[in-house]
């Protein structure tokens, strides 16, 4: 048994408890959530100054992009951002490509990261995940525009998707944007995910797919016509979250990723359309492409469930939870750190359907256990300064 203690622990299914004492046996299955006047013996407790709470979950990550870190400019748009991707994610060579992951993989346990929703697009990071510390679910993800293509990239999906599956890594098929894929396509692929039960999928990152579902108009017009995109989605004359949700399953688990750009008709069409849905931010990705931030008082004033995910390092500088609470901390000063951490432990665990190992401190799980220092524990804050590492 291990006894670890601190100024506060955070179980997230419960108040925080002050000078709480966490027992845990040798697999790191919680034992029991006591404070040190509960505790009959204090000689061996592990005492930390800080608060601790359960591991954190990415929700939304591109492990395999690692190597893109500080390659492209910041503020291109999202236009701008696939032109780039498309430039440069295959320069260097896969064995560079495999190494930068595993450093990523590593960086993100250290810092506290149990757990990650992860988007692939190929199998480069499969070996990594069998070894990993961190569980991943695999969202296998498809696009194209080119409808000659789309056979093609159905059966390499389901050749990876399957490939997966041999090696024992949890994984599934996803759709990738309303933007990025002819009609033919997201209709086969989006029928494939439903049959997984959970779809991730890259929701109103940028004001732009409103402006050409809507209107025909706008920067993916433009794109489309620069790029000789053969077969462009279809406008719709509506939003773009219409296009996954107009006649989608009301029972599978949807993490809609971003939203910088949702408006309140949205969500509540959205709520409408799936009650399912966990609303999963990437604010250092928002700045870093388009200098934009979620409407996440909306989000909050609906009572949303929002989950938070880093997104990728062509879009990001590190793949760090804590960073990202802080992002929003810094920007949205009344949100309470019990609710930061709900959001980054439980609801991204729920969101992934793997909340009965992971989120809180709940007796018999394994949940990972997280210090957060330098935390202003009199306001409840995290400050400049909190940085954050497993135990």
């Amino acid at each position: 048994m291990r006894k670890i203690s601190a100024s506060y622990i955070f179980p997230i299914h419960r108040q925080p408890v002050k000078n709480g004492v966490l027992t845990i046996d040798d697999e790191g299955k919680i034992v029991e959530l006591s404070t040190y006047s509960e505790t009959e013996t204090c000689s061996d407790i592990e005492f930390y100054d800080g608060i601790i709470c359960p591991g954190f979950i990415n929700a939304h990550c591109h492990l395999e992009l690692s190597h893109l870190k500080n390659t492209i400019p910041k503020h291109t748009g999202i236009a701008g951002f696939i032109t780039e991707i498309s430039k440069r994610r295959n320069l260097a060579d896969r064995l560079e490509q495999i190494k930068s992951a595993k450093f990523y993989d590593n960086f993100m346990y250290l810092q506290g990261i149990v757990a990650v929703g992860d988007i692939s697009n190929s199998d480069l990071t499969f070996e990594l995940k069998k070894q990993s510390k961190i569980f991943y679910h695999t969202f296998v993800e498809a696009f194209s525009c080119n409808e000659s293509e789309t056979d093609t990239i159905l059966q390499k999906n389901q050749n990876t998707v399957d490939l997966g599956r041999r090696l024992g890594i949890s994984i599934s098929p996803t759709l990738h944007a309303p933007y990025s894929m002819c009609d033919r396509l997201f209709a086969e692929i989006k029928r494939r995910a439903e049959k997984y039960g959970i779809i991730s999928y890259h929701n109103q990152e940028t004001q732009a797919e409103n402006e050409y579902f809507e209107n025909n108009s706008g920067d993916f017009l433009r794109y489309y016509k620069q790029s000789t995109t053969p077969d462009k989605p279809s406008p719709t004359g509506k939003s773009s979250i219409h296009r996954l949700l107009d006649d989608i399953d009301k029972n599978i688990k949807i993490l809609l990723v971003h939203n910088t750009f949702t408006s309140e008709n949205d969500y509540d069409f959205a709520m409408s359309a799936n009650k399912n849905i966990t609303w999963t931010l990437c604010p250092q990705s928002n700045l870093y492409i388009e200098n934009h931030l979620p409407p996440i008082e909306m989000l909050r004033r609906k009572n949303a469930k929002i989950a938070t995910g880093t997104d990728s390092l062509s879009s990001n500088t590190n793949l760090s939870i804590i960073e990202e609470l802080l992002t929003i901390s810094d920007n949205f000063k009344n949100i309470e750190l019990n609710e930061l951490l709900t959001w980054a432990t439980v609801n991204s665990a729920e969101a992934l359907g793997i909340a009965d190992k992971f989120g809180t401190f709940e007796q018999g799980k394994i949940p990972g256990i997280v210090l957060i220092d330098n935390v202003d524990t009199n306001k409840m804050m995290l400050t400049k300064k909190s940085h954050s590492k497993i135990l």
